[in-house]
């Protein structure tokens, strides 16, 4: 699990993450902790690939595809979401 919590403002009520993966050919599930229905995958045979992802508390389970993958998440502002 990764929380965000304390790095996203309360009013942001989505977030673009960037996810860099190596090996290209892997892959990330990103969904909210509870939510398995939330799950999002990226990076289908490209090295990198951004998720548009609702933030709910700030806490991100996190599901890779292969054992020793690296992958790499930073998040995109979105200040047009910010209330």
């Amino acid at each position: 699990m990764i929380d965000l919590s304390g790095k996203i403002p309360r009013a942001v009520k989505t977030i673009d993450l960037l996810i860099s993966v190596e090996p290209f050919y892997t892959r990330l599930y990103v969904y909210q902790p509870g939510f398995p229905d939330s799950t999002q995958s990226c990076c289908r045979n490209l090295p990198s690939s951004i998720l548009k992802l609702n933030v709910i508390n700030g806490r991100f389970c996190v599901r890779q595809s292969q054992p020793q993958m690296k992958w790499k998440l930073q998040i995109i502002g979105r200040p047009d979401d910010v209330v």
